[in-house]
């Protein structure tokens, strides 16, 4: 199953597991470990649902760091580029000018106007936070990438539910076929092989790339052709 397209991190491998780059494989699964006994979703079932999301984000970034280090060569490269990141001098931190005093000086007791404000120092007002939690694209990422994990460990009605969940969050075609996808696996447990297809069908036509819904056709194939010949 692929995991969400957006880059899960952008930070070395070896500082995503708190390492220091000179590790060997062994010590590196230790440390994806450690993480994974804290992070884990499936350790958190009593947690909020901010709280299990933050978890799968550190889970996540943990395990694509783990995938990479996995690779001799990549784990080279990443010694590399952090050994070089180490021996670089600190970059020189900029000075910034005075700024320039008024031409004159003032008398006491006579008003002075304010001097108007640069375009560098006016501040755009931040947005505020909608009230009520976070926004709804945000909590449909959340909840999609927790039906991911649900629909790797073959968990359909759980997946279901959360894909569901982000269909109704962000009806976006990604959730929207996800949620085909995760009812076709259903109906395909049962051997309810005609409706499964047009699950994942439907889910291609909503979105043609979806490697999933390839995958469910591909497996209805297989299993009613081995069902028609078991019976």
């Amino acid at each position: 199953m692929s995991q969400d397209p957006s880059s899960l991190h952008d930070k070395n491998p070896f500082e995503v597991l708190g390492l220091q780059g000179t590790e060997d494989l062994p010590a590196i699964r230790k440390a994806f470990l450690a993480i994974a006994a804290k992070s884990h979703p499936d350790r958190l079932r009593m947690k909020s649902e901010a709280e299990k999301a933050q978890a799968l984000e550190t889970f996540l970034s943990a395990k694509k760091a783990f995938e990479v280090l996995s690779h001799p060569d990549k784990r080279r490269e990443w010694s590399e580029k952090l050994a070089r990141a180490k021996a670089a001098p600190p970059a020189p931190v900029p000075v910034s000018s005075p700024r320039p005093g008024p031409a004159f000086t003032p008398v006491h007791g006579v008003p002075v106007a304010p001097r108007p404000a640069t375009p560098a120092e006016v501040k755009t007002p931040a947005m505020p936070t909608p009230r009520g939690g976070p926004l709804p694209a945000a909590m449909a990422l959340q909840l999609y990438k927790l039906g991911m994990l649900a629909l790797e460990s073959a968990d359909y009605a759980k997946a279901l539910d959360l894909f569901s969940k982000a269909a109704k969050a962000s009806p976006t075609p990604r959730n929207q076929a996800m949620e085909l996808v995760s009812r076709g696996h259903q109906y395909l447990s049962t051997r309810f092989f005609d409706r499964a297809r047009e699950s994942f069908e439907r889910a291609l036509q909503l979105l043609p790339e979806c490697r999933e819904a390839r995958a469910g056709l591909e497996l209805i194939d297989k299993q009613s052709g081995r069902y028609l010949k078991g019976r």
